[in-house]
Formats: C-alpha cells, sequence, structure tokens
C-alpha cells in the first residue's frame, strides 16, 4: 500500500530526511503557502508515527525526523526513494484493469489492485461493472470468484477479437501489446517475418493492412504459445493459396515444441490473411471468387452509375481492384475485424458526396454482410469510386512522365491521389501504386520519377513527396516539376453569375427561408423546375449539408435540375445553419445530369477554399466582380 498520499507530502518527508528545514523553507519549495505546509505536517506526522519516526519541531532549525525503529523508518526511506507515479485516471485504470483481466492468468483480486493502486475497492468494483458490458458484446463473460476476485470466461475465438480490438485502439500499441504478452517477441520482428512471406508469394497488400495483418497474427501466435487454441474455426470457399501460406506462416513464428497445428488454427489464419491481402491483379483466377462480391460489386457499381447519370468506365483494372477490395472487405466484416481508416476525416471533407453516395448504395446490400459495414469500411469505398470517377473523365492518352506512387495507406487511396494528379497534369502516366514496404524491397526505380504520400528515402530516383490527401495548392507545387501550369476551366466561371449572387444581412433569413428564396429565384429564372425544392428539403432533412462545419452547401438528392447553376449567398455577419453551427458562405447547388464533369469541379472549388483564410476573404467581398476573382484562384 502506498503510504505518501500525495506527491507533495513525499517530497515533503524527503526534504527533512536530509536535515532540519523550515516550514517557511517548506513553503517556498513547494509553492504553496504555509497554511497548506502545516496540514501536509500534520498528515505526515500521524502516518510516520505508524511506521517507526516522528517529527520533531526546534524553534531555530525547523522541523526533523526522530527515528524510533530503524529497521520500519529504512522502509519508509525506500519507499520514499521510488519514483511517484501518480494515481491513475478512471480511462487508464480501466484500461490497466482490462489487460489485467485478458491475461487471464489466475483470478484477479479487487483487494490486492486496492493495496497497490492506491485506489478504493468501491471504484474497482465500478470499474468491474462498466466492463461487464464491454465483455458482454464478445459474449465473454466476467465470472466472480469469491471476495471480489474475477476472471474471464467465453469462446476462444471472442478473446481474439476482444484483445485485437483493444489494442488497435490503443496508442502505444507496442506497449500494450507486451503488458498482455510478456517481452518474448515484439510486434517488428512478426511484422518482418510477415512481410517476407506476402512479398514472395506474390500477394498485394498496403502498409496499414499489413499493420492491421501484424496485430491479428501476433495474438494469434501468443494465444497458441498459452495453449489456447482455436479447435472449431472452419474457413472455406477460398484459394488454396491462402492456406499454403498460412501455414507456412505459422510454421515459422512458432516454435518447434508445438509439433501439431490444428487445420482449425490454419484456416484462422487462412482468413485473416484474405482479410488484409490479395492476389495480384493480373494474377491467374484473381477475379475467382464467390457470386456474393460479384454481385455487390455490380450492384454498386450499377448505383453509382444512375446516380451520376453517367457511363462510367469500370475498365478491366479497376473492376479487379475493387473486386479484390470487396472480398477483403465482406472477410472482415463477416468474421468481425474491425479496421481503422486514418483519413476518414478527409475523406468526408474532401468528398462528401461520393461518401454519401456511397453510404446509400451499401445501405440496400445489408444481406450480403454479417455485420454491419462501418464508417472506416465506407471511407475505403469511397476512395475506390473515387478513383474510378477521375479515370472515367480525366484519362488522357499523351502521357509522357512515367511516375510511380507509394502510400503507406490503402492502394485506394494512392489511386485515388494518383487521378487527381493525372487530372491536373495530362503528361503524366502513373505505372503503379505501391507500399512503403514493397518499394523498400526495390533494387532500382525504373519509372521516372517517385511520387511519395508517406516520409521516403529516395533511391536512384527522385522523390515528391506529398501528404496522404493533398490540398489544391499542394498538387499546384508539382507543375514546377511536371508541367506547365494550367488555366483554369471556363465552365467553372460560367455556373457563377452576378443575378444568383446575394449578401444578406444576419435578420434577413433564417436557414429555411433562405432555402425558399433561392429556390424561387432559381425556378424564376429557369434552371429549376417545382420539383427542386422538395429534393433539396427531403436531402436536408436526411442530414447535415454543412461541409467541414466551415459552409453549407444545400442541394437535392440527385441531379435534377434544368441548368447548371450556383447559386451564392454571404452572409458578413453569419447565419444559423445547424443548432449551434454559424456559417458566412452558403453555395445552393443545382446540377443538370449533362454536367458530371463540371459537378466535380464545383466540389473540388468547395474544398479547396475550406480554410479560414480564404472564407474570411470570401465573405467579406463587397460585390460578384470581388467574389469572382477572389474564387478563380481556386478553381481546378
Amino acid at each position: 500500500m502506498r503510504l505518501f498520499t500525495t506527491k507533495r507530502m513525499r517530497d515533503i518527508f524527503i526534504q527533512i530526511a536530509q536535515g532540519p528545514v523550515t516550514q517557511a523553507a517548506l513553503a517556498k519549495e513547494m509553492n504553496v503557502s504555509t497554511r497548506t505546509i502545516r496540514s501536509d505536517l500534520k498528515e505526515l506526522g500521524d502516518m510516520m508515527g505508524q511506521h517507526g519516526s516522528s517529527l520533531v519541531y526546534d524553534r531555530k532549525s525547523g522541523f526533523g525526523i526522530d527515528i524510533l525503529d530503524d529497521a520500519r523508518y529504512s522502509a519508509l526511506l525506500e519507499q520514499s526513494e521510488k519514483p511517484w507515479k501518480e494515481t491513475r485516471s478512471a480511462a487508464e485504470r480501466r484500461n490497466a484493469l482490462l489487460t489485467l483481466l485478458l491475461r487471464q492468468q489466475g483470478h484477479v483480486s479487487l483487494e490486492e489492485l486496492e493495496a497497490h493502486w492506491f485506489i478504493s475497492i468501491y471504484s474497482l468494483r465500478n470499474d468491474i461493472s462498466l466492463l461487464k458490458r464491454h465483455f458482454w458484446l464478445y459474449q465473454i463473460n466476467v465470472e466472480s470468484e469469491g471476495n471480489d476476485s474475477f476472471k474471464l470466461t467465453g469462446d476462444e475465438l471472442a478473446f481474439r477479437r476482444c484483445i485485437y480490438d483493444h489494442l488497435l485502439s490503443t496508442r502505444e500499441t507496442e506497449t500494450d501489446y507486451s503488458e498482455l504478452f510478456g517481452p518474448t517477441r515484439k510486434m517488428a520482428d512478426v511484422k518482418c517475418t510477415l512481410s517476407h512471406h506476402l512479398v514472395d508469394n506474390h500477394l498485394q497488400f498496403s502498409d496499414v493492412n499489413l499493420r492491421f495483418f501484424t496485430l491479428a497474427c501476433g495474438i494469434s501466435i501468443e494465444r497458441i504459445l498459452r495453449e489456447c487454441w482455436l479447435l472449431d474455426f472452419e474457413f472455406t470457399d477460398v484459394d488454396p493459396l491462402w492456406k499454403t501460406v498460412a501455414g507456412a506462416i505459422l510454421e515459422e513464428l512458432l516454435p518447434g515444441t508445438v509439433l501439431h497445428i490444428p487445420q482449425s488454427e490454419i484456416d484462422y489464419m487462412a482468413m485473416t490473411l484474405s482479410a488484409f491481402c490479395s492476389t495480384r491483379s493480373d494474377a491467374p483466377g484473381a477475379e475467382s471468387v464467390c457470386d456474393a462480391e460479384h454481385a455487390v460489386m455490380n450492384h454498386f457499381l450499377s448505383y453509382v452509375s444512375s446516380v451520376w447519370f453517367c457511363d462510367v468506365n469500370y475498365d478491366e483494372q479497376s473492376r479487379k481492384n475493387l473486386l479484390n477490395h470487396i472480398r477483403a472487405m465482406r472477410v472482415r466484416v463477416n468474421n468481425g475485424i474491425t479496421i481503422i481508416n486514418p483519413l476518414l476525416a478527409q475523406i468526408k471533407r474532401h468528398y462528401p458526396l461520393m461518401y454519401e453516395m456511397t453510404l446509400s448504395a451499401f445501405s440496400e446490400m445489408e444481406h450480403f454482410f454479417v455485420g454491419k459495414i462501418s464508417d472506416d469500411e465506407i471511407g475505403y469505398l469511397v476512395m475506390h469510386i473515387g478513383a474510378v470517377l477521375e479515370e472515367t473523365h480525366y484519362q488522357d492518352q499523351n502521357t509522357r512522365l512515367r511516375v510511380l506512387v507509394v502510400s503507406d495507406q490503402s492502394i485506394a487511396s494512392a489511386r485515388l491521389v494518383s487521378q487527381k494528379i493525372i487530372r491536373m497534369y495530362p503528361n503524366v502516366v502513373i505505372t503503379d501504386c505501391i507500399s512503403v514496404e514493397q518499394y523498400s524491397l526495390l533494387p532500382t526505380i525504373e519509372d521516372d520519377l517517385v511520387i511519395a504520400l508517406v516520409s521516403l528515402a529516395e533511391k536512384n530516383k527522385k522523390v515528391i513527396h506529398l501528404p496522404p490527401l493533398p490540398e489544391r495548392s499542394q498538387l499546384e507545387n508539382l507543375k514546377y516539376l511536371l508541367t506547365q501550369e494550367q488555366t483554369p476551366p471556363d465552365s467553372m466561371t460560367n455556373y457563377f453569375s452576378a443575378a444568383h449572387f446575394f449578401i444578406f444581412d444576419r435578420s434577413e433569413h433564417n436557414k429555411e427561408s433562405l432555402i425558399n428564396a433561392l429556390s424561387a429565384h432559381l425556378q424564376l429564372t429557369g434552371k429549376v423546375d417545382a420539383s427542386y425544392l422538395p429534393s433539396v428539403l427531403e436531402r436536408e432533412a436526411h442530414a447535415s449539408t454543412l461541409l467541414d462545419e466551415k459552409i453549407a452547401i444545400p442541394h437535392p438528392m440527385g441531379l435534377v435540375a434544368l441548368r447548371t447553376q450556383v447559386t451564392v449567398a454571404v452572409f458578413p455577419e453569419g447565419i444559423e445553419w445547424d443548432p449551434g453551427k454559424t456559417v458566412r458562405l452558403i453555395f445552393m447547388l443545382a446540377i443538370s445530369e449533362d454536367a458530371f464533369v463540371d459537378s466535380m469541379h464545383i466540389y473540388d472549388y468547395l474544398t479547396n477554399i475550406l480554410d479560414d483564410d480564404i472564407i474570411d476573404k470570401l465573405s467579406q467581398c463587397q460585390d460578384f466582380n470581388d467574389f469572382i476573382s477572389q474564387s478563380e484562384r481556386y478553381f481546378v
């Protein structure tokens, strides 16, 4: 049990133990009042009286120590010299308790934790109650054994899923991994072994997915070493390659003492492998998956075409990439494997329309999935379809500069950025999008240039660094290396006009009246018909049309306008769009069926102006000419 209840009380003891010290000197050293020091000294004296010593006071020298029992005083002195660890926060305490339970090394005694952590047993009992709800999500039971002693019981598959989610959500994965399993093996060593197996077998993977796979694989190995076997798991309808590679991985990572590896463990490793990797799209039989994946893909692509009112060019490469992703996604969703999309917030900001479209498409396909499709999974699908849509409308065959793209995120995100580069620079051809691990294994680079979406060392060719989802200004900087600067498309200026530009005082409109007024103006000028306003209101009721909580973009559910027009409403003092959310710029979008390409330009412009400085300038424009001259530099 910790004897010093506060760090200050411990520090006061250390000062006095080194020699007599006055109350005033202690107050100055601890940066508190003398009254506080008096209270601390009283508490310290009461505690020391029970541990072989007492405080004594001398008017000249101050407070000192009278040692009554050398052994007990030595123990007190020894504890004062230990590094101070502050009492855990509630979240840290529950996380530590969860780790102790997941270790499954006998029972966890709350009485022992009370003495060791210096936490009341009532708080620990409350923590157990909360953790019971958490473990219930995995069908794991927290069973009581006697007085405040607990252990976990449940299915081995549930334990592995719970441990995986726990470590996936932690900030210090390597440290918490060691807390659970001990320092027997580092995740970095597991990752090295796995990457060589994947490369040797010509499997495709991203660095992000390699991290997920390493974590899941490491957990399986550690559980097996503790003789926690999966004995009833079966993974069928899979290419034999997965099970061959899975068996080889288990044999290398498990020591020779494990003489026989059950088929169920090989099947589980094969399932995990197929959840994060894919065969190369040009490999024989790469598209030979079950009918469900084809059905999901075809529905998704048909949905995209119908929503965008255009013939989308789903070339063979795009279909294979998307099909591989959907296959792996179904394995993850149907087997309860969580992933984290580090670019999700940026995807929602830069591709809001694609995100909504993808979410709607997959809401109609829930019967193909056992579990719920997470926002993170939807985000990866957005990047896939975004790359396809970019390719459809911005491909240029007159390419000359060969560029290799390297990213530590998904292949889809790298392809999406690649298409934006091609769109801005028609002289560029992206030869391949690979992971950092794959790049590190290349002896030389055959392409003219490398564009890295992650920090990367140069080999024999120059490397240009960009963020994972670059802003327009960052892509513009490539022009000095790739091509001449391009002028903004004329079509953009055609969709803005003085007749559809308004500056309002705060008191002139609320959100509802503004939508009605702008819709009426669009109908009066022949841009839309009577179906436009109901569709805008339906979309507004479905979800907020705030973009990054900085501008509002009210628009209908589809491309229902007669002619494309962007109506701009400026509120220099702001207008409340959602409860507690005030914006100064509102762009009401009316986009016709024949303006798909330009709708992409419009959305690019809207995401390009989301910086606070830009919004400040645009919201203070005095007239339309001022506004359009400020805006043109952000047209793509």
